[in-house]
């Protein structure tokens, strides 16, 4: 059977029936056993797919955005990154949201109450 699966693979690959590259971030966290926080993003072809499983709130908060840090002078301390909000939205356990076009190094960020200008530590 190993082997009759083995075959089917890679006549799949070779058919083009392969899935594309994609990186899949997951945030979660629990207390006493039970989810607090649980989602999921991936990023496939341009295209970041958010998802919300479980939120002690009853949403995910998301803070979508870009950082750009100044390199620090020699002999002086870093000066203070600029972020910019790409998106700032909430999710029901269940939804997902997707956003096409995201710069390559965004950040994003996810938490049970809302999200404002920072990120939560």
């Amino acid at each position: 059977m190993r082997i009759v699966t083995s075959l089917l693979s890679c006549l799949m690959a070779l058919a083009g029936c392969n899935e594309k590259p994609s990186v899949t971030t997951i945030h979660h966290s629990s207390a006493n056993g039970v989810d607090t926080l649980f989602s999921k993003t991936t990023v496939r072809e341009g295209v970041a797919r958010f998802e919300c499983f479980a939120s002690e709130s009853g949403q995910c908060h998301y803070l979508v955005y870009t950082e750009h840090c100044p390199a620090p002078a020699p002999g002086k301390n870093p000066a203070p990154c600029t972020r910019t909000t790409l998106e700032n939205f909430a999710l029901a356990p269940g939804k997902t949201h997707e956003i096409r076009g995201l710069p390559t190094r965004y950040r994003e960020c996810v938490a049970q109450q809302q999200v404002g200008g920072s990120c939560p530590s």
